[in-house]
């Protein structure tokens, strides 16, 4: 059964809190929902943001490509989630 966008948000959230808590963001706190763009706020920086997505792919099974992809999307929680299970079903 494939994973829903929902699921997979709460994954990526969940992940998100964790590298926030070992210490691998320079912005070590804030508050994170499916809106959060991930880049802007600080909370994940460029290779953190390689490490999401293929966190990701790995929970989705599922490969993001983001050629097609308007960048402000992958940025955002839910925009993330709504790539990989949009990729799935291409």
């Amino acid at each position: 059964m494939a994973m829903t966008e929902e699921q997979l948000a709460h994954l990526v959230i969940n992940w998100v809190r964790s590298h926030l808590r070992s210490g691998h963001s320079r912005n070590g706190h804030g508050e994170v929902s499916a809106d959060t763009d991930l880049i802007a706020t600080g909370l994940v920086d460029s290779l953190g943001l390689i490490d999401l997505i293929a966190f990701i792919e790995e929970q989705s099974g599922r490969t993001i490509d983001l050629r097609d992809v308007d960048p402000s999307e992958f940025c955002v929680v839910k925009g993330l989630c709504r790539i990989a299970t949009r990729n799935g079903q291409q």
